[in-house]
């Protein structure tokens, strides 16, 4: 009898203890699954790429703010797609609750994408406006109204008579087509030298602006859409003596390009907003991993940069964002 009762009462307590196991096993993984998982894929990692920095100090706020876990990858240079491909394949396989991803421009990149669509990981791309279907959600500066300012500007600068000429890098790039459009609209056709391609060549942008200033000596402003053309630019301006002459405005705001318009070789930066980027990506892909609709389009605005209002405090932030 005793030995019946001994045994029934192991029998219990090994029930009991099972069923104490199964109640934490379960507790921990609710509580585990309530943790998502976001991989933020950039253009580049690399630690001199202040914007894409920015852009990931973004990404580390919205998901602090959120409790997710963050991995953010991305090639060394913004032209790699071949690791960058690389780095979406392996996001896709570590299966997160979402990707954010800022696109280089290439089909095996976009073949990839498409893949985290199909496998249902919630998508948010950044920076680059993609032909995808269904179209992902989409956060980025508003380029077309970017070039908007720098037509305005440059209408400004030459008494209302511009003949503005842009320095682009590749005639597929989107974001360097909506820049060119806006400057197009309003500096309007009259105005427009036309636009003149130099890939990420410091020296085709400076072959490029010599070539067209001998051609065409009313071209009174210069947009020049990357650092390389910015620079290369600036370079010919400075030896042909055609400095503040010749107004020259560049995009984002790299250390060299904070540089030129210190010194007065540079008259104006559009500049982005790549810290609202970072953060807007991540917090979209979280809302929609909650069930809420967000816009397919958020488009942030760009500010205008001149040597007079660069020291305020706002732009100080925008350009030196890690002082």
């Amino acid at each position: 009898m005793r030995v019946h009762r001994f045994t029934a009462g192991i029998a219990l307590l090994l029930a009991a203890a099972v069923l104490f196991a199964v109640f934490y096993f379960k507790l921990f993984t609710v509580g585990s699954s309530g943790v998502k998982t976001i991989v933020v894929v950039l253009k580049s990692t690399n630690v001199r790429a202040d914007f894409w920095q920015t852009v990931a100090g973004g990404a580390e706020a919205a998901a602090k703010e959120a409790g997710a876990r963050l991995e953010t990858v991305g090639p060394l240079k913004d032209t790699d797609a071949a690791t960058q491909a690389l780095q979406l394949e392996e996001a896709l396989e570590s299966k997160p609750d979402a990707i954010v991803a800022a696109p280089i421009n290439d089909e095996r990149v976009m073949g990839f994408l498409k893949r985290i669509q199909e496998a249902g990981i919630e998508l948010v791309v950044l920076d680059t406006p993609l032909a995808l279907s269904p179209q992902p959600a989409e956060v980025a500066g508003n380029h077309r109204e970017a070039g908007r300012q720098a037509g305005r500007l440059a209408a400004e600068e030459t008494d209302g008579k511009p003949m503005a000429a842009v320095l682009g890098d590749y005639a597929a790039s989107t974001v360097s087509s909506e820049r060119e459009a806006g400057i197009r609209e309003a500096v309007g056709q009259d105005g427009f030298a036309g636009t003149f391609y130099v890939e990420d060549s410091e020296e085709k942008a400076y072959d490029a602006t010599r070539s067209l200033l001998a051609a065409e000596p009313r071209i009174n402003a210069i947009a020049a859409l990357t650092e390389p053309a910015v620079l290369g630019s600036a370079k010919a301006l400075k030896e042909l003596r055609r400095t503040g002459d010749v107004k020259l405005i560049a995009f984002d705001s790299t250390l060299y390009e904070i540089r030129l318009l210190e010194e007065g070789s540079l008259d104006a930066m559009i500049v982005q907003r790549p810290f609202n980027i970072g953060y807007l990506g991540v917090k979209n892909a979280l809302k929609q991993l909650g069930g809420s609709r967000v816009d397919k389009s958020s488009l942030i605005d760009t500010i205008v940069v001149t040597k007079i209002n660069m020291y305020s405090p706002e732009n100080q932030k925008l350009l030196f964002p890690f002082r």
